[in-house]
């Protein structure tokens, strides 16, 4: 229940986001445009590995669990959740106007923010949830991508 609930409340906000202010081009998942069923296992890889492993290691394994030393869990969770938001809006910033790249830097925040909520509160700690969650939004994107919805 709560990864479909974590996963809705990614996606939401996340192509709203596209939809209205971001050339689809300028995203990761742009790579898999227009190539159908070829590129499921490609996408899958991109999905699973290169961006939702190593984000939630990096994120919600690493820099919250050494956040989490140093500050109370909500503390740690946010300021690993605004790290992980200013990395994404980093990555947009000499392509997209202000208002947009914060609007970038918010969305992906909350999405972190609630991947450390979930796999700190509900999953004891373990980012296999927070990693399942970023690699199905992922992989959504990517096939939205393929099949040029």
């Amino acid at each position: 229940m709560y990864i479909v609930l974590s996963t809705f409340t990614m996606l939401i906000p996340s192509f709203a986001l596209v939809f209205f202010y971001i050339d689809r081009s300028l995203l990761a998942a742009n790579q898999f445009a227009g190539l159908g069923a070829a590129a499921v296992i490609p996408a899958l890889f991109y999905a699973i590995i290169q961006t939702g492993l190593s984000e939630e290691l990096l994120f919600r394994g690493f820099l919250l669990k050494r956040l989490m030393k140093i500050f109370d869990f909500q503390g740690a969770n946010l300021l690993q959740s605004i790290v992980f938001g200013c990395v994404h809006g980093a990555m947009l910033w000499s392509v997209l106007p202000l208002h947009v790249i914060l609007l970038v830097v918010l969305t992906t925040a909350l999405a972190g923010y609630v991947m450390g909520w979930v796999n700190e509160r509900i999953a004891g700690g373990s980012i296999v949830t927070s990693w399942s969650i970023h690699s199905i939004v992922n992989f959504i994107a990517a096939c939205l991508y393929m099949f040029k919805f």
